[in-house]
C-alpha cells in the first residue's frame, strides 16, 4: 500500500475487520460474546465481469455457511451490484436467489444494502419480487432520499422487512435531503412509520438523538426491532442498550475493496476525518 492508504487503512480498522473472511469471522465471534449479533459483508460493489460476481456469490455463500458452523447469531448483507446487476440483471437475480434460499435453510437473514440512486428502483424491484418467496430477505432505506417515505409505504404494505439508514451516496440535490437536520427530520418520520405499521425492522444508526427517539417510540410500540451499528463506533451505547434488553447488532465489513468504503465513512462523519488527520502527527 501507498503512505496514504496506509495511513487510512489505519483509521478504517476501526469499521472493518480486515481484508479476510477468517478475521471478520474471529470479530464476529468476539461480538457476539458481548451479546451483540453480527451482520457480515464483503466489501464490493459495482461489478462488471461475470467471473468477479461468481466470485462475490461463492464468498457470500462460504460466508454464510462459516456462520452456521460458528453457531454464530449472525447473517450476511449484500449489495446487488456485487453480483453484476449494472451489466447482467438475470446473473445478480441468479446469485441472490441462492443466497436467500442457503440463508433459509441455515435459519439465517439475508440483507440487500441499498446503494446509489440509478440503483433504487431496481434493487427495490427485485427485492418486492423475491421476498414473495423468501420471507427471511430484508432491504436497506436511506432516509436522506426524499422517495424514502413512498417507497417505505409500499414495503410496509407488503410485509417488507427494513433497515432504516441515513444514507451515505453523493446524489444530486433534488433528490436527496441536504443538512442534518432534514435528514435527522425524515428518518424520524419514518421510523415514527415503522414502529407504528412495521414490524422486523431495524434502526440503523449512530445518532444518539434518533436512538433516543427509538426508545421513546418503543414504550408505546412493541414491534420486533433491533438497532445496527458499524463496528468500533459507539461501543459505550452498544452496550447500554443491550443491558436495556434491546437486540443489537453489528455491521461487520472485510475485503479487498476496503478503500473506497473506507474513504466514504470518512467524508460521511467528520469525526473520522480528524481521526486521520491526527494519525498524520
Amino acid at each position: 500500500m501507498g503512505i496514504k492508504q496506509d495511513l487510512v487503512y489505519k483509521i478504517a480498522k476501526r469499521w472493518i475487520s480486515g481484508r479476510e473472511m477468517s478475521e471478520a469471522l474471529e470479530t464476529a465471534k468476539g461480538v457476539n460474546k458481548k451479546g451483540i449479533g453480527v451482520i457480515l459483508n464483503y466489501l464490493g460493489e459495482d461489478v462488471t465481469e461475470t467471473p468477479v460476481a461468481e466470485r462475490h456469490a461463492e464468498e457470500y455463500l462460504r460466508l454464510q455457511r462459516a456462520i452456521a458452523d460458528n453457531k454464530m447469531d449472525g447473517c450476511v448483507s449484500a449489495k446487488l451490484t456485487q453480483f453484476g446487476l449494472s451489466v447482467d440483471e438475470k446473473l445478480a437475480i441468479e446469485k441472490t436467489e441462492l443466497l436467500a434460499r442457503q440463508a433459509k435453510s441455515l435459519n439465517q437473514m439475508l440483507w440487500l444494502d441499498m446503494e446509489g440512486s440509478k440503483f433504487t428502483d431496481k434493487t427495490l424491484e427485485i427485492y418486492e419480487d423475491m421476498f414473495s418467496r423468501h420471507d427471511n430477505l430484508g432491504v436497506a432505506l436511506q432516509a436522506y432520499m426524499k422517495r424514502s417515505e413512498s417507497d417505505l409505504m409500499k414495503l410496509i404494505a407488503k410485509g417488507g422487512k427494513i433497515r432504516l439508514v441515513k444514507g451515505a451516496y453523493r446524489e444530486p440535490s433534488d433528490l436527496v435531503y441536504r443538512t442534518r437536520k432534514e435528514v435527522r427530520g425524515n428518518f424520524t418520520k419514518l421510523m415514527k412509520i415503522l414502529f407504528e405499521r412495521g414490524n422486523n425492522f431495524a434502526v440503523a444508526t449512530h445518532d444518539s438523538v434518533l436512538i433516543d427517539g427509538a426508545r421513546e417510540l418503543a414504550k408505546s410500540h412493541r414491534p420486533t426491532f433491533e438497532f445496527e451499528m458499524l463496528k468500533g463506533i459507539r461501543e459505550e451505547l452498544k452496550a447500554e442498550l443491550v443491558e436495556e434488553g434491546y437486540r443489537m447488532v453489528d455491521y461487520i465489513p472485510y475485503g479487498d475493496q476496503w478503500y473506497d468504503y473506507s474513504m466514504r465513512r470518512i467524508r460521511e462523519h467528520p469525526s473520522n476525518v480528524w481521526l486521520l488527520l491526527r494519525s498524520l502527527l
